[in-house]
C-alpha cells in the first residue's frame, strides 16, 4: 500500500513540475518589463524623449532616434531604434532568436549600438511576452 501511495505521490509531483514548465514557456510579461526597463535598458533607445530628454512613457518602445552620437571609429551605426512595442517587424520566434544570439531576421548581427544579447530562452520569451503586451 505504501508503494502505491508513493507512486501516486510521484505522479502528482511530476504533473505539477510539467505544469510549471509549461507556464514558464509562455513568457512572463512582468519579468520581461523588468528586463527591458531595468536590466537590458532597451527602453533608453527604443522610446522617444521630450525636449528635456525625459522618456515619453505614453510612447513606450515606439521607436526613436538613437540618443548617443556615432563614435568616429565605427563604420556602421544605427541612427534610429525601431518600434518594438507589439513586435511589428518580427515574429515571436525571430525575436527570441535575436535576443538569444544577436542575429536579426535577415541572418546578420544588428548594427551598433544595439548590443549582442545572449539571453536564456526563458528571459527572451519573457521579453517577447512583455513587448507583445505594449501597445
Amino acid at each position: 500500500m505504501r508503494i502505491l501511495a508513493f507512486i501516486i505521490f510521484l505522479f502528482a509531483v511530476s504533473a505539477g513540475v510539467a505544469q510549471q514548465k509549461q507556464q514558464l514557456r509562455s513568457g512572463d510579461a512582468e519579468r520581461g518589463r523588468y528586463l527591458t526597463e531595468q536590466v537590458a535598458m532597451c527602453v533608453q533607445c527604443h522610446t522617444p524623449r521630450d525636449a528635456n530628454g525625459e522618456l515619453i512613457r505614453s510612447r513606450l518602445f515606439g521607436g526613436a532616434p538613437i540618443p548617443v552620437s556615432k563614435p568616429a571609429q565605427w563604420n556602421t551605426w544605427a541612427e534610429f531604434a525601431p518600434r518594438i512595442a507589439g513586435l511589428p517587424q518580427y515574429t515571436e520566434e525571430q525575436m527570441v532568436t535575436l535576443l538569444m544570439t544577436g542575429i536579426g531576421r535577415e541572418g546578420k548581427p544588428l548594427r551598433a549600438p544595439m548590443p549582442t544579447f545572449k539571453l536564456t530562452k526563458q528571459d527572451a520569451e519573457d521579453v517577447v511576452a512583455y513587448l507583445k503586451s505594449v501597445e
